[in-house]
């Protein structure tokens, strides 16, 4: 799973490697504007992609790389062959189709579409109504892509969101199924936020960012793997505190136990 994510003046790009329900932290990277390819042109979010995805450890039995539109295209697409996987990628709207050889995009297509024409999948106990195209898009010679709609809100254009998939054996419920796991990468993005201030660090130059991720990256690994058995990083990160919070309570009391005065405590807290 890979997906940029921009805090104060970085740009961040992460990969997160999922297997059965245990999601890891694979690779965090600044992405620099300003650097330029070998061959001499900018340096561009698609490039950088590219070479994450040559990073990834090789599935034994192939895998499937999850990303959002802004990756869903021939040269990302072109990366995971070789590193064994498949690529499953949010689709945007505009994208042209060849449904029976005629060029359009999806959105005009979908406008065509009547209920006998999809079926109900459901997916994390949510439906939706979905069509499956197989064939040619623009610069990718053959592919699924999948347009589907709420259960409640068939031919609603707002409501439409188109998936690619390169793997054309798959059916249908486990391609929308696949896609699913990639939201481990937004809560990760959101934790960061929300629970470890990574949205309000106030270092500013490329050295000490990449050394915060690295303090994060450790801290997301800790939570997840290290207290006995893989857990969600949410609740490993509640179970951490607690135990940082009961080692200071042990701490006094143990000060109290040994007659060390209240003012040499207040010092190791640096309350003094």
């Amino acid at each position: 799973m890979s997906t940029i994510r921009e805090f104060n003046r970085h740009q961040v790009q992460a990969t997160v490697v999922q297997s059965s329900d245990t999601s890891l932290i694979h690779h965090i990277d600044l992405y620099d504007k300003t650097k330029t390819h070998p061959d001499g042109r900018v340096y561009t979010k698609i490039d950088h992609v590219c070479d994450m995805a040559v990073t990834l450890p090789i599935p034994p039995y192939g895998g499937y790389a999850l990303v959002d539109s802004w990756f869903t295209c021939a040269r990302v697409i072109g990366s995971y062959p070789a590193v064994g996987y498949h690529l499953i990628g949010g689709l945007k709207t505009n994208r042209i189709i060849y449904p029976q050889g005629i060029r359009i995009s999806i959105q005009d297509f979908a406008a065509h579409m009547r209920k006998e024409d999809v079926r109900l999948v459901t997916v994390n106990e949510t439906s939706y109504w979905t069509y499956r195209y197989e064939g040619a898009l623009n610069e990718i010679e053959n592919a699924v892509v999948l347009l589907c709609w709420p259960e409640q809100a068939f031919g609603v254009p707002k409501a439409l969101r188109a998936f690619l998939c390169t793997d054309v054996s798959l059916n249908t419920e486990t391609i929308s199924t696949y896609y699913s796991k990639r939201w481990p990468i937004e809560i990760l993005f959101r934790q960061s936020k929300n629970n470890l201030g990574f949205d309000t660090y106030q270092v500013r130059s490329a050295t000490a960012f990449v050394r915060l991720w690295a303090l994060l990256a450790w801290t997301h690994l800790y939570c997840t793997t290290g207290l006995g058995q893989p857990c969600p990083f949410g609740d490993g990160l509640r179970a951490v505190r607690k135990q940082v919070q009961m080692d200071r309570l042990q701490f006094v009391y143990d000060c109290v136990q040994k007659g060390i005065p209240f003012h040499l405590v207040r010092e190791r807290f640096k309350l003094a």
